[in-house]
């Protein structure tokens, strides 16, 4: 299997970056990409409103120097339809088209893609991951993000997995 290229700039929202860390898998994020950006917002909820997860001093070490603080006047508009995070990390993606957003919030994706940006997931992330070699099967990674909170439908699960090429539920 080739390994594609990396991704030249992936900007992370709070959500996959927990949930990676939580199943050990957070270093995917610098794997895959040239250069890693985290809002600066982001950032904050990370260590002031999760600061008690046990994942947080994970996060802290893999991303410190990788915040990068958003247009405040783009990122209040974005707040009128998406929270502060999400709007911060859409801010800084709405300046850098090769940007991909890495964000798991439904209504956020929404903004992104009516934006024209790029927006993957932690489910996109782990796939990606895999292509390239970076992860073996993803079924027990899906396993342990279900195990972690995460919310996945039976259906999303299969479709992850047929695009992996691995057996179905």
């Amino acid at each position: 299997m080739t390994s594609p290229a990396p991704e030249p700039l992936i900007i992370c929202d709070a959500s996959p970056l927990i949930l990676l860390a939580k199943i050990s898998q957070a270093d995917l994020v610098l794997k895959l990409a040239d250069e890693v950006w985290i809002p600066d917002v982001v950032w904050e909820e990370l260590i002031h409103k999760s600061g008690t997860q046990p994942e947080i001093p994970i996060l802290v070490n893999l991303f410190c120097k990788h915040v990068r603080t958003s247009d405040e006047k783009v990122r209040k508009v974005f707040q009128t339809q998406v929270d502060a995070g999400e709007a911060s990390a859409l801010a800084l993606a709405l300046n850098h088209s090769q940007a991909l957003l890495l964000m798991d919030d439904r209504r956020g994706r929404l903004v992104a893609a009516h934006q024209g940006l790029r927006c993957i997931g932690t489910l996109g992330l782990l796939l990606r991951a895999r292509r390239a070699g970076h992860v073996g099967a993803l079924r027990p990674l899906l396993q342990s993000l279900r195990l972690h909170g995460m919310f996945l439908t039976a259906a999303l699960e299969n479709e992850t997995l047929r695009a992996a090429g691995e057996e179905l539920l």
